[in-house]
């Protein structure tokens, strides 16, 4: 769970950045935009990140294995 600070809930920018649509929740993450709470639900799989190529984490292995 991640949660604002109390005293950062009346800053003008925490409270301009709730207020904006801008980014899309991901269904792994549960947000109460009243009470300024996130809570991580599950691990995200690679289909649910949203990048433009295609991932391929062996070849992450296999650089960082060198």
């Amino acid at each position: 769970m991640i949660e604002v600070r109390q005293k950062s809930k009346q800053l003008v920018t925490v409270l301009e950045s709730v207020q904006l649509a801008e980014r899309d929740v991901p269904d792994y993450i549960e947000v109460d935009h009243n009470k300024m709470v996130a809570t991580f639900v599950r691990v995200p799989g690679l289909s649910d990140v949203p990048y433009a190529v295609v991932m391929e984490p062996q070849l992450v292995v296999e650089f960082y294995s060198r």
